[in-house]
């Protein structure tokens, strides 16, 4: 099957909306007042439809995925499933509003329940009221940032150009996270062309494996108006995490392999079900399965070991992200380090290293053999170490997914101009003149009297005295 569209069903749209010689020319006979423009902005425009609606909104340093009108329906999943809907204003407020909270106060009982941890959980297990150590209430705040309001679909890519760097556990290690503390909804993809690990790496194996490939066969009833929900969990593997996990095809026969059509039918399909998307990307920067999945995702996560040749080649795999257009994303990654990978002085290269290509967030995890292995992996059986540093992990990929979020559908453009007026003068009861007083306010007056009534007056006075 081909993995790039037909160059002659593509149809090219103009960016800024104009149309042919005839409609511009009867614009500018009705023409009226002119719209402004911000020039700093025009590279950042969003992609618009026939007939000039925008379909989606930009990250600065950014550049726009692969459209509806670019990818061919062939599974038949409905053009408007190919393009992801973006965030409404409700959703924008309720996550600036989260960030906000966050950052004024910790949530209810994070630094006030007992603790649990070490002696004092022992002790408060029998009655005592110990409060939490600090690596507790950081670790409480983590599952708060994982538990953050995150609307949509984002979809996390998983990015190793060498094998062996860790990408799958990665992968497994994040799902079964976001599944524990979010809930239902979190989905696994391996997008290997071809017999990806994924699946063989999950904590729990199903009797008939379904991949990638059933799903693109369904997928144009799993998209349908009438399917049901629980549809598509028949071609997942479920885990006791409550994450799931789609596997990639895993025949030798096949000459086929999972590209661009592909890639946007299995999206469509899984944004109708699930809520959230981590995808295992091939180790191929360019195949077509990779350059997809960088074009729509969220969020960038890179796991590395501290060796000089995987940090060479994930070096120049972001190099080249980056000239494709996609800086943003690059810079805004989610680096995790492997402890105890490698020498000091290939530590001190590797930091570096990142370090030139201004790359901030990095986390570190320690060196685990159950991941190493290439077995299962069980969240339940790993050791508590790692656990906690995986969920750190986790919530610095969430609040990244948040941060991206608000500030992808964040408007580029607005045709509202506010208008210039005059400063208010400034008014100070002290410096300003006192009022004459009205005439309803103004105090009466004694009648004058003359000399003849004057006299009379004493008169009186003195023989009252009498």
């Amino acid at each position: 099957m081909s993995t790039s569209p037909d160059p002659e069903a593509v149809v090219p749209q103009p960016l800024d909306g104009s149309g042919d010689a005839a409609d511009a020319a009867g614009t500018r006979a009705d023409y009226s007042a002119e719209q402004p423009v911000n020039l700093r902005e025009q590279k950042l425009r969003p992609i618009t439809t026939d007939a000039g609606t925008p379909q989606m909104r930009l990250r600065s340093g950014s550049r726009p995925p692969t459209g509806a009108s670019q990818i061919r329906d062939t599974y038949k999943v409905g053009v408007d499933n190919l393009t992801a809907p973006g965030l409404s204003a409700a959703e924008r407020e309720t996550l600036r509003e989260e960030q906000l909270r966050r950052l004024l106060s910790t949530a209810p009982g994070v630094e006030t329940d007992p603790a649990s941890w070490g002696w004092r959980g022992k002790a408060n297990a029998v009655g005592g009221r110990f409060k939490p150590r600090r690596d507790e209430v950081d670790f409480r705040m983590a599952i708060e940032s994982i538990r953050q309001p995150l609307p949509g679909t984002p979809v996390i890519a998983v990015v190793g150009p060498k094998g062996g760097v860790g990408r799958t556990p990665t992968t497994l290690m994040l799902s079964a996270l976001f599944g524990r503390h979010r809930g239902h909804g979190v989905v696994a993809w391996d997008n290997s062309e071809t017999r990806g690990t994924l699946a063989a790496r999950a904590a729990t194996a199903p009797k008939a494996l379904r991949t990638t490939w059933d799903v693109l066969a369904h997928a144009e009833a799993l998209c349908s108006a009438t399917v049901v929900a629980s549809a598509l969990g028949r071609f997942l593997i479920a885990q006791p995490t409550g994450d799931e996990v789609l596997a990639s095809d895993q025949s030798s026969k096949r000459r086929e392999m999972i590209g661009a059509e592909e890639c946007a039918a299995i999206l469509a399909v899984l944004r109708r079900h699930r809520t959230m998307i981590i995808v295992d990307t091939p180790a191929n920067d360019r195949s077509a399965a990779f350059v997809w999945s960088i074009e729509h995702a969220t969020q960038l996560v890179i796991p590395l070991t501290y060796r000089r040749d995987a940090a060479h080649m994930l070096l120049r795999t972001l190099d080249g992200l980056a000239a494709r257009g996609h800086t943003a994303l690059v810079r805004d990654a989610v680096v995790v380090l492997a402890e105890g990978t490698g020498d000091p002085a290939a530590r001190q290269a590797v930091h570096a290293a990142l370090a030139r290509a201004e790359i901030t967030r990095i986390t570190s995890v320690p060196y685990d053999h159950d991941l190493a292995s290439g077995e299962r992996i069980v969240l339940s059986r790993l050791s508590e170490p790692t656990v906690r540093a995986w969920t750190r992990v986790a919530a610095v990929v969430a609040d990244g997914i948040a941060e991206a979020l608000t500030s992808t559908d964040a408007p580029l453009q607005t045709p509202w101009v506010p208008q210039s007026r005059t400063t208010p003068t400034e008014y100070d009861v002290r410096s300003q003149p006192r009022p004459p007083l009205r005439a309803a306010q103004a105090r009466p007056r004694a009648p004058r009297l003359d000399q003849g009534d004057a006299d009379d007056y004493r008169r009186r006075g003195s023989q009252a005295a009498g």
